[in-house]
C-alpha cells in the first residue's frame, strides 16, 4: 500500500472487544493513516471512505487467512456484498490514525456476517463507527451457493479459529479452490 497507509495488518495484541456481535472473539485488526484525498472541505473523513476502511480491513482478513479475494475471483466465484451497515458516531481528521477491527459471525447459513469498529487511536482510543457486511457466495455460473465451496470453508474455519485464540492466522498457507491448502 502506498505511503504507509496499511502498515500493520494485525496489531500485535489481541485486545478484546466490548461492542462486537460476539464477545467471546478476538477480532483481526488493521491500522491506516487517513490521508489528504479522504477529506472534505471540513478536514473529516468523508462519509463514504468509512466503506473503504472497512474492505481494507475484510481484505487483509481473507488474505492472512489465506485466501484473497482476488484469488476467489480467479477461480470463477464472486462473493458480493448484499447488505452493509454503517453508524457513524464521531469524525476521522486528516493524519489521524485508525483502527479497523473486524470480527466474522459463525455463519448459520452460506453467507459471510462481519461486524466492524473503526477507532481513533491517537491521543485517545475513541470509537468513531460501527458496521456490518453481509456476502453471499456465487458459483463461476453466477448461481448462489446454498453451502460454501471448500476454500471458503477453510478460510471460515481459520478465521473462527484465530478469533477464539487457538491458531494464528499464516498469509503463507494459501487457500485453493479444488486443491486443498498449499504452503508457499
Amino acid at each position: 500500500m502506498p505511503c504507509g497507509w496499511l502498515e500493520s495488518a494485525v496489531s500485535p495484541d489481541r485486545r478484546e472487544s466490548s461492542s462486537m456481535s460476539a464477545p467471546a472473539s478476538s477480532p483481526f485488526r488493521v491500522e491506516l493513516d487517513v490521508r489528504f484525498p479522504e477529506v472534505d472541505s471540513y478536514g473529516i473523513v468523508w462519509h463514504g471512505h468509512y466503506i473503504l476502511y472497512c474492505e481494507v480491513a475484510r481484505n487483509a482478513l481473507c488474505a492472512a487467512g489465506g485466501l484473497t479475494p482476488a484469488e476467489a475471483l480467479a477461480a470463477g466465484y464472486k462473493v458480493p456484498i448484499t447488505r452493509f451497515e454503517l453508524n457513524l458516531r464521531r469524525s476521522a481528521r486528516l493524519d489521524e490514525r485508525l483502527e479497523i477491527a473486524v470480527t466474522l459471525r459463525p455463519p448459520e447459513s452460506a453467507r459471510l456476517v462481519m461486524d466492524y469498529e473503526i477507532r481513533r487511536i491517537f491521543p485517545k482510543r475513541e470509537l468513531l463507527a460501527t458496521g456490518t457486511t453481509e456476502q453471499v457466495i456465487l458459483n463461476p455460473k453466477g448461481e448462489l451457493l446454498l453451502t460454501f465451496p471448500a476454500a471458503v470453508k477453510t478460510l471460515v474455519q481459520r478465521v473462527l479459529a484465530y478469533q477464539r485464540g487457538e491458531l494464528e492466522l499464516n498469509a503463507s498457507q494459501k487457500i485453493l479452490f479444488g486443491a486443498g491448502v498449499h504452503q508457499t
